[in-house]
């Protein structure tokens, strides 16, 4: 299933070299916490820092906290592949839009 990067909640992960589609599946109470599952399989891992793109184009710093066990969907159970992971936002990425 290809992600619509438009649609609210729709996500962009910049990966070097790759950039990964996915959607936020929860974002966590306090803290900066929230999970999102992306397209794609086994693509990071705990500790790695990257850039999330927001659907309207702003960017934050995250790091991975958890990779968190596959299941349901995103096991391969149903029709949406993909690996959901635990992040904590850092802070504005290099591109963030100036509010």
């Amino acid at each position: 299933m290809q992600t619509d990067t438009t649609a609210f909640g729709s996500v962009t992960a910049h990966v070097e070299p790759a950039a990964l589609s996915g959607q936020i599946s929860a974002l966590e109470g306090g803290g900066g916490y929230m999970r999102v599952l992306l397209d794609g399989t086994d693509a990071l891992n705990a500790g790695q820092e990257f850039e999330l793109e927001m659907h309207d184009g702003a960017r934050f710093r995250v790091v991975v906290i958890e990779v968190l066990p596959r299941s349901g969907a995103a096991a391969g159970n149903d029709a949406e592949p993909g690996q959901e992971y635990r992040l904590k936002l850092l802070g504005r990425g290099s591109r963030a839009r100036s509010s």
